[in-house]
């Protein structure tokens, strides 16, 4: 609504009968302050939906937003309440930024070590003195990095990939006949459709022949 205003705004002075209820002066001013502090929020709040950002990315932008908007610390904090395994969060973070991991950190990632491959380590050996200078050299690793090596966690999707996408999904499914509906029925259906992929006919006559 606010960009359409802006958009508009000097047509609409145009118009006898409505030029009066255009903002002037200080009200407008603050309007296109609002405007732009919202299209910032928006943009984060869409590129958490993208099927390419991971957790260290998550993870930048809320901290970009608490420093310019302290008020959102409470909800946005590495360590704030909400958060079900901040240990977790952060080991995963700092693995894809490649950074150390304190004790707790690697604990919590512990399920997700792998073993390195023979195969690499035999490549390394074999290449000649020359091949292992460059090799070194490329590498943007910093000396405190972990040398013990996890599953690919930059596939691990932020929760608010799914449930911003979820939320967006509610608003445009809950038409003034579906308001009617038990919420626990409504629950189900916005469960079933955002997981759809996971789903056919065929599950369903399974569950009606087992019931």
């Amino acid at each position: 609504m606010l960009e359409r205003y802006l958009r508009i705004r000097l047509d609409i002075k145009r118009v006898e009968a409505v030029k009066y209820l255009v903002p002037t002066g200080n009200q407008h001013r603050k309007i296109v302050t609002l405007f732009e502090h919202m299209k910032k929020l928006d943009s984060v709040c869409k590129k958490l939906q993208n099927d390419s950002t991971n957790m260290a990315d998550v993870r930048l932008l809320f901290d970009s937003v608490v420093a310019e908007y302290p008020i959102m610390g409470e909800h946005l904090k590495s360590g704030t309440k909400i958060v079900h395994s901040p240990s977790f969060e952060a080991a995963v973070v700092k693995v894809i930024n490649g950074s150390a991991l304190s004790t707790a950190e690697a604990t919590a990632l512990q399920p997700l070590q792998v073993s390195r491959s023979l195969g690499k380590k035999r490549k390394e050996r074999d290449d000649d003195y020359a091949a292992q200078i460059l090799r070194e050299g490329t590498k943007k690793r910093s000396s405190m990095r972990s040398s013990v090596a996890y599953s690919n966690l930059v596939t691990i999707p932020p929760t608010s990939n799914t449930v911003e996408r979820l939320f967006s999904q509610c608003k445009l499914i809950m038409t003034p006949q579906r308001r009617c509906m038990l919420p626990a029925n409504f629950e189900m259906i916005s469960f079933l459709r955002v997981n759809k992929r996971m789903w056919n006919v065929a599950s369903v006559a399974a569950v009606d022949d087992v019931e």
